[in-house]
């Protein structure tokens, strides 16, 4: 097998900022590294710098979100190689980073799991090493999604390495369900520590990553029916029973729907102004530059909703209003600081939906409360939501409300909320799938049924209930874009089932104008797809002998 190596980040160990309750940055002791790492204190600080290895891969949004059916180039620029696939090639600095970022963490997992074994007795070793393996599984299954086969390195190095196997991708699938069942049977079906890694999390993730095998050339006959059957475990009969709204309000990170997340917390953050998460910053318009003393958030106007993002929304839906901030009040975070008074607040932007946006309709909102309302800025629903380059007005259109933060400084990465990463009601949604996979359309709608149940507005339950002839792949993706806007899964979900071309095509403006151009984005290099990412240019030049590049560069 050719030799691959791996770019320079590898080599590091690189122990990141943590949560406040599972990690310190600063080792103030003398003691040498490796000593100090196998003793009790320096190993949980090594473990919990596994868990922090995730922040650096979720800082950016284009490899998650950018080139979907969901968003779209604002008024400023998206790197265009990522969002509309024509220009990607293997210099790309974003996919260059995401993958050095990655194996960074990969690289801290294996330290981690090497002095697991160093270590003095301790009744958490075990606990421990099944925390961390389903770490660097997690961070493998990334890989794998984004660029097919790559190195599966293991080994905790001391030196630097300068070449390794590339694995296939059905080889590193195999590893990443391996390794996670192997963390099942050490985790814990529960923890009082929120954010460690739980049988519940581990059953999630199976169940995502047999799923998404299952679409492969090279998938197991039973990889549909294990999908079903973790998803199934990892939901243990538990009902959606918070509200959208309350799923999503600051302050409710720690709520029993949510499996698995990054963790973050103000106390442990190193700068305020750059060291947060920035989940918040991308998805949205820019409001303008005084947020600091007018609370606001600051928005970097670059990803926003396309027009089957607001479309694929009903009027029963009540994830619309939780999704997207409708009312905007004077000072925009006074509907969470304020929130028991927002009958009394004035209304300064109201962006009327498809459902009510008549002429009629917006003057009965204003009668409903004219002290309040007839002063606000309306702003309908129109193709003038899906902002682009020419928009010129700040507040063109509705922002994504759901990573809000009113504790945050006015900046970019400046969120201490916590990211999300599985939570039951996507659980619900991979069950769902399976199901469907399997040809049990029934099964399949009764899942997707109890996320559209806790989204239905009061009275509308039965509008929004759906029967097995309802169930599509189509619809499976559409129930996501409802149920998980800006939750950084859309590019996994169009790949995973095929459908990332035929959508992107439809729906997604800027892609859809290549086109009508008369050019295929997506096509590369020998008549192939650009579906996977380039292999970084950087990795294949370090390398004496030849590697092969993914298709299409």
């Amino acid at each position: 097998m050719k030799k691959f190596k791996i770019l320079s980040l590898l080599m590091a160990v690189v122990v990141m900022a943590g949560c406040k309750d599972f990690l310190e940055e600063e080792n103030r002791s003398n003691i040498e590294a490796d000593a100090y790492f196998a003793t009790a204190e320096g190993y949980d600080k090594i473990v919990n710098a596994s868990y922090a290895s995730l922040r650096p891969v979720y800082t950016d949004p284009w490899l998650f979100a950018a080139g979907t059916d969901m968003y779209v180039e604002g008024r400023d620029a998206q790197p265009k190689g990522i969002s509309e696939y024509r220009e990607l090639n293997p210099e790309d600095s974003n996919v260059e980073t995401f993958y050095r970022r990655v194996y960074a963490g990969i690289q801290v997992c294996n330290n981690a799991l090497y002095f697991n074994e160093r270590t003095a007795a301790a009744p958490t070793l075990a606990i421990r090493k099944g925390e961390v393996q389903f770490l660097r599984a997690y961070h493998y299954f990334l890989l794998v999604q984004q660029f097919g086969g790559v190195p599966l390195v293991t080994d905790r190095f001391s030196a630097p390495e300068d070449a390794f196997s590339r694995n296939s991708a059905e080889e590193v699938y195999t590893f990443v369900i391996n390794q996670m069942t192997e963390a099942l049977d050490l985790v814990p079906e529960t923890t009082t520590e929120f954010g460690r890694v739980t049988k519940r999390a581990v059953r999630h993730y199976l169940a995502k990553a047999h799923l998404t095998r299952g679409y492969e050339t090279f998938a197991a006959s039973d990889d549909f029916a294990k999908a079903a059957q973790f998803a199934d475990a990892a939901i243990a009969g538990q009902s959606l029973a918070l509200s959208f709204e309350e799923l999503f309000f600051p302050g409710n990170e720690r709520n029993p729907e949510i499996l698995f997340s990054i963790q973050y917390d103000a106390g442990s953050v190193a700068n305020p102004q750059n060291t947060g998460n920035s989940q918040n910053y991308w998805y949205g318009p820019y409001m303008g530059g005084q947020g600091a003393a007018q609370g606001y958030p600051q928005r970097a106007f670059r990803l926003v909703p396309t027009m089957y993002t607001f479309d694929v929304f009903t009027q029963n839906d009540a994830r619309f209003d939780a999704t997207f901030m409708i009312e905007y009040y004077q000072r925009y975070y006074d509907y969470y600081d304020r929130s028991a008074e927002r009958n009394t607040l004035n209304v300064r932007f109201y962006y009327a939906p498809k459902w009510a946006n008549s002429a009629a309709d917006i003057a009965a909102w204003r009668a409903a409360n004219p002290d309040r309302r007839n002063g606000a800025q309306v702003i309908p629903y129109s193709t003038v939501w899906e902002a682009n380059n020419s928009t010129a007005l700040d507040n063109a259109t509705p922002a994504i409300k759901k990573f809000d933060d009113p504790r945050s400084v006015f900046g970019g990465a400046t969120s201490t909320r916590d990211i999300f990463l599985a939570r039951l009601g996507e659980t619900y949604l991979l069950a769902a799938e399976a199901y469907f996979k399997l040809g049990d359309n029934g099964t399949a709608a009764a899942r997707i049924n109890e996320v559209r149940r806790r989204a239905a507005k009061p009275g509308a339950e039965e509008a929004m209930r759906i029967t097995p002839a309802d169930v599509t792949i189509n619809f499976i993706l559409d129930e996501r874009a409802r149920e998980l806007a800006g939750e950084y899964h859309r590019w996994f979900d169009l790949k995973r089932t095929g459908t990332l071309m035929e959508r992107t095509r439809e729906y997604n403006r800027d892609i859809r104008n290549w086109y009508n151009r008369g050019f295929d984005p997506f096509l590369g290099q020998d008549g192939a797809f650009k579906i996977l990412r380039p292999i970084p240019a950087n990795a294949l030049l370090l390398n004496n002998a030849e590697v092969t590049q993914n298709p299409g560069y």
